[in-house]
């Protein structure tokens, strides 16, 4: 087992972890609404639940990265130092998939629902293509997330009834 095995493991293990955390601490800050009582099950169950889950699957790869790190020195393996740099450099599609999406949802709001999943989908799609094919992904990805941009607007604004942000097409009565 290589040295690096274990940190796929441990690295993303604590952040999930952490993460997961924060997410079920945010839970009993939605306002509960209980509807006609006729269920014990409120709008905030599902937050629970995939907390819970992400917290409980997150737990498991780390315990998973711990054992496998303590085989690795137990064959003798010596744990060095990487430094910072070389960690970020190995997770550089995750690290700018975190950063899209909390730039997604920041700016939901204000530009809205519409506009920022085009963007998003196509600069996700971009992160997950190797850069020399970026020129021939440029307009597959664009079509794909106008598509999914538009898709997904109708089904949940017109299908489900669900009230989207429409930010700066609201001049347009959307």
């Amino acid at each position: 087992m290589s040295n690096k095995q274990y940190k796929l493991d441990i690295i993303p293990g604590i952040v999930l972890s952490l993460f997961a955390a924060f997410y079920l601490l945010q839970v009993p800050k939605i306002v509960e609404f209980k509807g006609l009582g006729s269920t014990p099950l409120t709008n905030r169950f599902v937050p629970y639940l995939w907390g819970g889950a992400l917290l409980l699957l997150s737990l498991w790869i780390l315990v998973r990265g711990i054992i496998r790190r303590k085989k690795y020195l137990a064959e003798g393996g010596r744990a060095d130092k990487n430094s910072f740099a070389e960690a970020v450099s190995d997770k550089r599609e995750v690290i700018a998939s975190f950063i899209s999406l909390t730039i997604y949802v920041a700016l939901m709001g204000s530009v809205g629902f519409v506009i920022m999943t085009l963007i998003y989908v196509f600069v996700q799609i971009l992160i997950l293509t190797p850069r020399e094919n970026w020129k021939k992904t440029y307009l597959p990805a664009l079509i794909t997330a106008a598509a999914a941009a538009g898709i997904l607007f109708y089904v949940f604004r017109y299908l489900l009834n669900v009230l989207l942000p429409v930010g700066v097409l609201s001049v347009f009565g959307l």
